[in-house]
Parts: C-alpha cells; structure tokens; sequence
C-alpha cells in the first residue's frame, strides 16, 4: 500500500499495483474503528481512481474489481463505477454561498473586543437576579483571558491563533493517533497575556501548542491526552511537518486577548451544589448570558465565540467529566467556533473543546499532563 497515495507515489504504480492498493485501501478502512483513519482510505481510493481515470483505464481497473472475491472491495468498486456514466454538471462551477446570517456571524473578527464588566458589576446584576445566592457565586468567580477572533491578512508566525500550521522545535515528532498525526487546534504566545489578570498563572513567555485527534474534534470520540506542548524559546521553532498530510488544517484566526471575569456555567456541578431553586437557576441562567454576551448585539451573541483561556468551562451539556470526578480540575483552554472574516469554523456539531488539567499541574507548568475534552449538541 503506498504510503502517502500522493498523485506523483501513484503515477509510478502499473495498473496491477493500483489496483492492489485499492483493495489494500479498502481493508485497511475496514479494519479501523478511527474514523479520520477510515476517511484517509477513501480519499486514497479516490485518488486511485482519478489517476486511472488519467490514464483512461478507470472503467476497466473498477469492472475487475467489481467482481474481486472480497465483498467490501466489490461494494466500494460498483458505486465508482456506476458514477463514470454520470454527465458531468455543465457550466462554471459554483461559488459556495455564505448563507443569509454571514453579517451576523463576521461581526465578531470585525469588531475589537468590548470591555468586559467589571467585578462591581457583576455583583450588582447577581444581587438583582439571584441575591441570595450573590455572594457564594462571586466567591466563585476566576479571572480568565477572552480569546477574540479578528479578522487580520498577515498573522505573524509566532502570534496566537487558532489553525493555521504549527511551529514546533527543529526535533520535534508530530504526535499521532491511530497512525493519524493529530490535527493542529492553535497556540497561544504567552508573552502576549502579560499584565492580564490571570497570566501569572501562565509562563511569562513561551509558546503553547494545542492539538487534537481527529476523532475528538469532530464529536466521534474518544478523547485522549498528549495534546498540549509548550515551548518556552519562541526564536528557536520552525515550521512543523508530520510524517504523513494531516487529514485537516483549520483557517487560521488571530487573537485578540481581553481580561475577563468568569462565573461557573448554569450547567456546572459547582452550581448544582449551590442548591438553587428552579426559579433562581433560571435568573442566574439570565445574569451569566448578560455578562458573557456584554457588549456584543443581541442578534450577534449566538453566532459568537466565547473562547478563552482559564476560568470556568462554558458548557454545551453538563459538567465536564474531569469537573465531576476531580476536585482539583483547571480549564487550560476553551476553544469555540470562530471566523476569520473568510471562513468560519466550528467543531464537530455545535461544540466546544477543552483543555483540562489539574491545579496542581498548572502551578508546575506541567501542560503535557493536559487532558482534551469536547461536547457537542
């Protein structure tokens, strides 16, 4: 099976080895339960069939493998080849359409972040919403470091941001999953944070690289570790190459940081064991949307990112399990959808990822012990 299935590795294959790659394509799907894993078989598949297409010898290479013995291979033959007496669509191809709520949706990367409120003010919405439990919810607000997407041509190398290629140290191996190298979520500059409430709980310069499986980002499951590095000579990293083409590169977004406050999340342990009543969640529900959605419009806030650094989880379902199980639990890293004014992203359907570790691994810089964790609706 060639390695990497790149058109020049195919161009040199005879008909016999293309198509003895495609039946070794079509097991090796089979075999994995990795759906990204799976989903590289098929695109290599593809690729088989548009250089024997190439050499006009499509029809004929997918007829013999229409009648191979195994019947995955006769299964993924017979749909290809049923597509070869497909016409063609005519005209000019046609321009993917941004959708009717794209104003809403681009606002955010077009806008500066707005100030966030302040700690006086927060205490002063909780004790017109939930004033009994005022003071118990404001001992338990963190400080934490908005993520703001901006819409910027030229993103310096070293700059945070989300997607994009990474940067790594010269000797550094692309860590995989299932053979799949791990999919570059962002990375943050730490020298960017300073004087930021909160920061001093982050390196004071140095970079920190997050990534993902494939699997994980997409809501397939599972989640996994090995997905945080932090490299503190930002002058010494150069570009990152896997061994083989990640199955994805996210559009590249500059980050704007902004200090925020953070309450625990209407869906969190923490405030379940507040033991508000039904009517008093309900208004604290209220209160936390008017602070995360402050300075930004109404009709704006539900096509916005909230992503940021510490604080509390912001939460798509319950409680994170590492919140559940773990006392001690520290989000790293909340990571939302984004738009860079171009393209926007989102992971897996309507979620957000996490980047969780202990506190304990947190005051010791120790962001390799981080554990990632997503929810989707």
């Amino acid at each position: 099976m060639p390695t990497q299935g790149t058109r020049d590795e195919l161009a040199k294959l005879t008909e016999t080895e293309l198509a003895q790659a495609y039946v070794e394509y079509v097991r090796a799907a089979r075999a994995t339960d990795h759906v990204g894993r799976a989903n590289r078989m098929v695109r290599q598949c593809w690729k088989i069939i548009q250089e024997l297409m190439a050499r006009g010898r499509a029809r004929q290479v997918l007829q013999q493998l229409a009648d191979h013995p195994d019947e995955a291979v006769r299964r993924w033959a017979e749909g290809p080849l049923a597509r070869l007496d497909t016409p063609a669509p005519g005209g000019p191809p046609r321009q993917p359409s941004k959708g009717r709520y794209w104003p809403q949706i681009e606002w955010q990367c077009n806008h500066p972040p707005p100030p966030a409120l302040t700690r006086d003010e927060i205490a002063e919405l909780l004790r017109r919403s939930v004033p009994e439990a005022c003071d118990r919810v404001m001992d338990l607000a963190l400080p934490a470091i908005g993520l703001w997407p901006q819409r910027r041509a030229d993103i310096a190398p070293t700059a945070s941001r989300f997607g994009g290629a990474p940067l790594a140290p010269a000797d550094w191996q692309w860590p995989t999953f299932e053979e799949e190298p791990l999919l570059f979520i962002g990375q943050i500059n730490c020298a960017e944070l300073r004087g930021l409430p909160g920061a001093e709980l982050l390196p004071s310069s140095g970079l920190l690289g997050f990534f993902g499986d494939h699997d994980a980002v997409n809501g397939c499951f599972p989640f996994g570790d090995d997905c945080v590095f932090y490299w503190p000579d930002v002058d010494r990293l150069v570009p990152a190459k896997a061994a083989i083409e990640p199955l994805a590169v996210f559009p590249s977004c500059a980050l704007a940081p902004r200090p925020i406050l953070d309450l625990p999340h209407p869906s969190s342990r923490t405030i379940a064991e507040l033991g508000l009543s039904k009517d008093q969640h309900r208004s604290y529900f209220g209160a936390w949307l008017e602070v995360r959605n402050h300075g930004v419009p109404r009709d704006c806030a539900a096509y916005a990112g909230f992503s940021k650094l510490l604080g509390w989880p912001a939460l798509v379902q319950n409680d994170l399990e590492r919140f559940y199980s773990d006392d001690e639990a520290r989000l790293l890293l909340q990571v939302d959808h984004y738009c860079n004014g171009e393209e926007a992203h989102g992971w897996g359907p309507g979620g957000s990822l996490y980047y969780v570790l202990s506190n304990r691994d947190l005051s010791a810089g120790m962001f390799d012990r981080c554990e990632l964790e997503g929810q989707f609706t």
